[in-house]
């Protein structure tokens, strides 16, 4: 091997990283159409305190769940109501739609992923019913969390305002 500064092609391990995959500084885009809200102001304190990891939120404008990474599904709950992503530069990404919607048990949820599962950017994860979601007296804000958040040196969001899927969110910086 070269110094440890040379460019590394995709997939191959970081010299010292203990991941299977190296970790490189990447883009996470938004998985839905919406508008982008502070972590800090999502109403659930699991969330907003960053407890979960570092991220952003988007109020869902549309009904669909879109990959916001080239990676595998690592869960996908049986209710619809999370999905968590593996990327393929080692990003570890929680999609939560919605707050106590597991309490839904799965109403107004399609879930059109398992786990194991290899997605690319755009492909859809699932889709939700907002209106049953409001039925049942919760909110539909959807939020986008790097579980492995202590891996970077910064989770930043890049978003603000509307956006559609696929738009860049979050950048995470080694």
């Amino acid at each position: 091997l070269s110094d440890a500064d040379s460019p590394k092609s995709e997939g191959e391990p970081v010299d010292g990283a203990t991941q299977e995959v190296g970790l490189q500084e990447e883009v996470i885009a938004s998985p839905l159409d919406g508008e982008a809200v502070e972590l800090s102001k999502v109403n659930d304190p699991v969330f907003s305190s960053e407890a979960m990891g570092k991220g952003i939120a988007v109020k869902p404008s549309g009904n669909t769940v879109y990959s916001p990474v080239n990676g595998t599904v690592q869960i996908a709950f049986e209710t619809g109501h999370a999905y968590g992503l593996k990327s393929d530069n080692g990003a570890e990404v929680l999609i939560h739609v919605g707050i106590d919607t597991v309490s839904m048990n799965g109403t107004g949820f399609d879930q059109k992923v398992a786990a194991n599962q290899t997605v690319k950017v755009g492909d859809v994860l699932g889709t939700f019913d907002s209106a049953k979601i409001a039925e049942a007296g919760l909110d539909d804000t959807t939020m986008v969390i790097i579980t492995n958040t202590a891996d970077y040196s910064e989770v930043k969001p890049l978003a603000a305002g509307q956006l559609a899927h696929g738009a860049d969110l979050l950048e995470l910086n080694k």
